[in-house]
């Protein structure tokens, strides 16, 4: 049988490249494990039904219709913003972006109800049932929100004349975050999730 002999400074010198192949290699693997860090100052934005660019962000990155997490980026990235404040960008009259800022977060022990609303008229939010305020008035391009124990029931959305726009079934459990959204077409709900970090 034939072996491959080395002298001691090629064999070393082979050692250190498998050595190095294999750390690039695990670095790799791991750096795949982890999601990389969010920055200090994080906003959060989503594109809702629109895979319309936001002009003000002033990013290569173009939004991918059907993906409504919300994308961390870093407030410096767009005026005004503040450090956790959370954003969608609906679609808004002839095929333009519409920036809507959602309201603050506050307990995690909460269950977080947003109100976005992406039709042309105001709207608010009650229980079906009983027909008590849920969310108040909400106007066009806005949203409105409320921090509710976990719960179970079925919401409706009315129009400013008290109309009925639709209806959505929730079972809301801690830790489970959801949107109402109101469009021309109707009512539905999107579970509010973080995405990856949004390229810049």
């Amino acid at each position: 049988m034939f072996t491959q002999r080395f002298s001691p400074p090629v064999a070393a010198a082979v050692a250190a490249c498998v050595m190095a192949a294999t750390a690039v290699f695990a670095d790799t693997d791991e750096a795949a494990l982890y999601a990389p860090d969010l920055p200090s100052d994080a906003i959060f934005l989503r594109w809702v039904d629109t895979d319309v660019p936001l002009p003000a962000l002033g990013l290569t990155h173009q939004p991918v219709a059907g993906q409504e997490a919300y994308r961390p980026l870093s407030a410096r990235h767009l005026s005004g913003a503040e450090p956790g404040a959370f954003y969608s960008v609906l679609a808004g009259p002839e095929g333009t972006a519409r920036l809507v800022e959602e309201p603050a977060r506050g307990q995690k022990s909460k269950v977080h109800l947003i109100l976005l609303n992406a039709s042309g008229q105001p709207v608010r939010l009650v229980l079906a049932d009983a027909g008590h305020e849920v969310i108040q008035q909400t106007n066009a391009f806005a949203s409105g929100g409320r921090m509710v124990n976990p719960v179970s029931a079925r919401l409706a959305v009315l129009a400013d004349d008290d109309s009925p726009v639709g209806e959505v079934a929730v079972r809301l459990r801690r830790g489970q975050n959801v949107t109402v959204l109101v469009t021309d077409d109707g009512v539905r709900l999107i579970e509010n999730q973080i995405g990856d970090l949004l390229e810049e």
